[in-house]
């Protein structure tokens, strides 16, 4: 018969997970709700920030390559689609950005949202 002995460094080992399982959402909340402009060495020539149809303030940067949209408090980074030759498009394999004159469009698979420029930065 094998028994289980309880020693001081698992007891520690369980309060240490506790409290990391506890921080976790605070790190990630406190991490996302200062997201704001791309550091100098991702040069983004176009700083834009619009608002969209929920409301919410958008802000996008962006250079003919690449962009980062920054959205209810997450950063993404899209590339840009080098086939949509009539269109300023850029993705990643989640969603897409299309630019249209002052209308930005948010596609995923299942929504559509439609913002407008308020500013350029």
């Amino acid at each position: 018969m094998c028994c289980v002995v309880r020693t001081a460094q698992s007891s520690f080992n369980k309060v240490r997970l506790w409290a990391l399982a506890l921080a976790a959402p605070l790190f990630f909340t406190a991490n996302s709700a200062h997201s704001g402009p791309s550091p100098w060495w991702e040069h983004y020539e176009l700083k834009q920030t619009y608002r969209c149809a929920d409301s919410s303030e958008l802000l996008l940067e962006r250079n003919d390559s690449q962009a980062s949209m920054y959205h209810r408090g997450y950063k993404t980074n899209l590339f840009r689609d080098q086939k949509a030759f009539a269109l300023t498009r850029y993705a990643n394999e989640r969603l897409s950005v299309v630019l249209s004159g002052d209308e930005l469009t948010i596609e995923d698979l299942l929504s559509k949202t439609r913002c407008h420029r308020t500013e350029q930065v």
